[in-house]
């Protein structure tokens, strides 16, 4: 019993301890933790900057990535607020230093459009790996790349948005194309002409090249897959609209008279479609690169919205989607817009579908919509959840390593396993697409205060930046967060593809 009282004694007497304020006076949270190490890193001009050559008594460090939809640009603007509200002699005094978490796409090339679109001048760091690693422990900030990955839309398929016109409402479709857009694609990038009938069952193809196949039924035209087991080109089990484009990429019609084996086996990942005449002669052509006309079809085709794609001169343009025609006086038109990744915007698109080429992200919407109400990629994309799916408690996004879920209100990732959902037991939990970080302020190489997110005001950001170079020491008015150390700073704030806001609940 002594034993137990005395640890429980111990155990008050840490609390105490640890609850108990520095002298600060603090909108944000308080830190009392170690100098940070010195470090070199590279800036957006592509030279060596050493962060203790700052000349500024206190210095002002986020984390954030350039393509980061959401929270980074919200933080960026922020601090720029911040900087530009400081008295002159302030300014003098202050310094902005932002890192990125994103070394991979965060280039001093791509950090120079940022700066410059943001119309900040501030450094912002890259740097090789490794380096960074030790940047973000002495920080105490945990980055987590895969989810990185998974937030901007790496390891995903691309995506078509597609704004109603009447409604206002954007929905995102998964590039899904089927054997016929391949075929379509094909024929048009090969200049091929090809003649189809449909019927219930879907397409059938009656002609190519003016060779059409006989109404006696002695040959047709036939679709064929190739069968990687025994390298041979076998008839398709299934029509041509059921053939999934992306699994069967090189395809082959063929007369069924003809000989086979002069078809040539599959080379490389691009996409490919042979032809073999009855007279045994063949064709064929590559897709080396994919337009917006390709991906627009794809999308369409796969969510089952009626569209009309229409051919000029000039290449194709869009008439209508899900039957919705722009009217003949245009009072408005579709408009294609592309998802600019180092500015996380949308950008209506200077060229037409066929001249946008390899795009990630495009959107379909009215001309008059406004680029910056069309959600970003990933915002509203929710496919039809399989049964057990996060617990049946949210959805998927991301693949492969990326692969996490976005949970339903009240719901959160179980430990260490970020494809559950569970239930938190005493917390409300607000989700938001985005990403949680932190953003520092150092007086000389010392963290004082922290604020996590980017929910934070300007002008209380910029009343602890004053507070600290004036060395303000009134305990009473604290509002910080008492001895924070490292080892608490590496677990409460990193990058995550939800933000997470706590609230305890206190039971009555």
């Amino acid at each position: 019993m002594h034993l137990r009282k005395l640890l429980t004694v111990a155990l008050c007497f840490a609390l105490l301890v640890a609850a108990t304020p520095t002298a600060a006076s603090y909108k944000g949270h308080q830190l009392s933790r170690n100098d940070i190490v010195d470090f070199t890193l590279i800036d957006q001009q592509g030279e060596n900057f050493t962060f203790s050559t700052l000349d500024g008594d206190v210095t002002v460090v986020s984390f954030i990535f350039t393509s980061c939809p959401d929270v980074c640009p919200v933080i960026t603007q922020s601090l720029r607020l911040v900087q530009e509200g400081l008295s002159a002699s302030d300014a003098e005094r202050v310094e902005f230093v932002s890192i990125s978490v994103d070394p991979d796409r965060d280039t001093p090339e791509a950090l120079t459009a940022y700066t410059e679109l943001h119309g900040v001048d501030w450094p912002h760091l890259t740097g090789d790996k490794e380096v960074l690693a030790d940047v973000y422990r002495n920080f105490g900030v945990l980055v987590e790349q895969e989810v990185i990955d998974a937030h901007i839309g790496v390891n995903q398929e691309p995506t078509v948005t597609h704004v109603d016109p009447s409604t206002g409402n954007a929905s995102e479709l998964m590039f899904q194309p089927t054997g016929w857009d391949l075929t379509q694609a094909m024929a048009y990038g090969a200049n091929w002409s090809i003649n189809a009938s449909e019927s219930q069952y879907g397409h059938y193809v009656t002609a190519i090249e003016g060779v059409e196949s006989p109404s006696d039924y002695s040959w047709w035209w036939s679709i064929l897959l190739h069968n990687e087991t025994s390298g041979e080109w076998e008839e398709s089990p299934v029509g041509i609209d059921s053939i999934d484009a992306l699994e069967h990429s090189q395809l082959a019609w063929a007369a069924s008279n003809a000989n086979t084996s002069l078809l040539a086996a599959p080379q490389g990942d691009d996409a490919t479609m042979q032809v073999l005449f009855p007279d045994n002669t063949t064709a064929s052509h590559t897709i080396e690169e994919m337009t917006a006309w390709h991906l627009s079809m794809g999308a369409f085709t796969g969510a089952g919205l009626n569209t009309t794609i229409s051919e000029s001169q000039y290449g194709h343009y869009m008439e209508s989607i899900d039957d919705v025609a722009a009217p003949t006086d245009y009072s408005w038109w579709w408009s294609l817009f592309a998802w600019n990744m180092t500015s996380s915007s949308w950008d209506a698109s200077q060229v037409g579908m066929d001249d946008l080429i390899e795009p990630m992200y495009i959107a379909w919407a009215p001309n008059s919509t406004n680029a910056s109400e069309i959600p970003p990629p990933g915002a509203t994309l929710r496919e039809e959840v399989e049964a057990g799916v996060c617990n049946d408690h949210g959805w998927e996004m991301g693949s492969g390593e990326g692969k996490h879920c976005m949970c339903d209100e009240g719901y959160e990732w179980a430990e260490d396993d970020r494809l559950s959902c569970v239930a938190s037991a005493d917390t409300v939990i607000d989700y938001s697409v985005g990403h949680s970080t932190i953003t520092y302020i150092l007086d000389g190489m010392s963290p004082t205060v922290a604020w996590t997110g980017d929910s934070w005001q300007a002008d209380d950001f910029r009343a602890d930046v004053e507070a600290t170079l004036d060395g303000q020491t009134d305990p009473s008015d604290s509002e910080g967060m008492p001895g924070l150390t490292f080892g608490i700073a590496l677990s409460a704030f990193g990058i995550a593809a939800v933000t997470i806001a706590m609230r305890k609940e206190h039971n009555a």
